[in-house]
């Protein structure tokens, strides 16, 4: 599947999550953010790290941004991380194209409650990816 095609999915379904993803100039070593309910992505980032620039913003929209309790900033990262991972070894993409998607390894040392949110948000984002909004909202549904 063309790498096009997943950034194209993945910003419907960003859409549909309520944070259309725009790209603006951000500062260097910043690839994006979420930023008042959109997804900024830097402008000038290649195919693979837009893809996975989305997978780690997005894991912050749909596990952390609504979370009650508030989940610690740090964990928030390493999730994201984790996730992004995880995507970029699922749908092939450099720098983990070769990594054989070892999800056990992905979550190592992660707290029960991180360990669900991590796999939840990969599967739904590969979902989203792979075979567009509909299947992974129907995975967000069984989250909520």
């Amino acid at each position: 599947m063309s790498l096009q095609l997943y950034i194209e999915r993945l910003e419907e379904f960003s859409a549909k999550c309520g944070a259309p993803v725009i790209r603006n100039p951000l500062a260097s070593g910043i690839f994006g953010r979420v930023e008042e309910r959109h997804i900024v992505l830097r402008t000038g980032l290649s195919l693979e790290q837009q893809i996975l620039t989305l997978a780690h913003e997005l894991t912050h929209l749909i596990a952390h941004c609504n979370a009650n309790p508030r989940i610690h900033r740090t964990v928030c990262e390493y999730e994201a991380e984790a996730v992004e991972r995880w995507v970029g070894a699922e749908l092939k993409l450099a720098p983990f194209a070769e990594e054989a998607p070892d999800l056990s390894s992905i979550t190592d040392d992660l707290l029960a409650g991180s360990v669900v949110r991590v796999r939840w948000a990969a599967c739904t984002l590969v979902d989203a990816a792979r075979d567009g909004v509909s299947a992974a909202l129907s995975r967000e549904r069984l989250q909520a």
